[in-house]
């Protein structure tokens, strides 16, 4: 699952986050205005409503988060139910900007391994169900807050794995490699997620210089395609 604290994402496709941070790369403070960044936001009038929907959280383990992507669940009789996943905590609590800028920069990292020292961090893992007409394939149009939420079950971190940064990059994440009843929907983000981050996979790996000098780029093109 991918989720974030956004409860929709700025854009609907992997062009338009190209597009967006190519934007606010282009954007320093001394840029003249409208700088691109504005300019984008002019053309897409949901990418500021997402990012205006950014609290402070005071911990990781007090906000809650969203899956923007819609999947598709299969029950065994065929029946097919797009949701929208929701990892919510025990208790939401944000904090003011001001009382933010008292914190040093890594103090949600710094709390978070020190929450979960003293006790395991509980979860509320759910699923906000669509209805007929509901959309699927933008993750910048959310579904009306009435849909109803479901339990599916709780997750509970007990401890934060030892040389946690060196273990972060042996991961690979591919939000298309899903579980049996769990099917892709038409939004498109997923499978764009999973070519970039099989990318960014392969460039954080140690390289064998004797492989790349037999065949560089015929074992990329196979490592990227099988990913895809």
């Amino acid at each position: 699952m991918v989720t974030n604290s956004f409860k929709f994402f700025p854009v609907g496709t992997g062009e338009d986050f190209r597009d967006l941070l190519q934007a606010i790369t282009a954007s320093p403070p001394d840029a003249p205005h409208p700088n691109k960044v504005e300019q984008f936001f002019g053309s897409h009038p949901n990418a500021p409503k997402a990012i205006g929907s950014l609290p402070i959280p005071d911990s990781f383990a007090d906000e809650e988060y969203h899956g923007i992507d819609a999947f598709i669940l299969v029950s065994k009789s065929g029946q097919r139910q797009a949701v929208r996943y929701v990892i919510a905590p025990e208790k939401v609590v944000h904090i003011t900007p001001e009382e933010a800028a008292k914190q040093s920069p890594d103090y949600l990292f710094d709390d978070l391994a020190k929450r979960i020292a003293q006790n395991p961090l509980v979860f509320h893992l759910k699923a906000q169900l669509a209805e007929p007409g509901d959309q699927t394939k933008d993750a910048s149009l959310p579904w009306p807050d009435d849909r109803k939420v479901v339990d599916l079950g709780v997750l509970t971190l007990t401890k934060v794995v030892p040389n946690s940064l060196e273990a972060q990059k042996k991961l690979l994440f591919l939000p298309t490699n899903l579980t049996p009843g769990i099917e892709l929907s038409d939004d498109p983000l997923p499978s764009v997620r999973s070519a970039a981050y099989g990318i960014s996979f392969g460039r954080r790996q140690p390289v064998d210089a004797c492989t790349l000098n037999k065949a560089p780029v015929d074992h990329r093109y196979r490592f990227v395609g099988k990913l895809a």
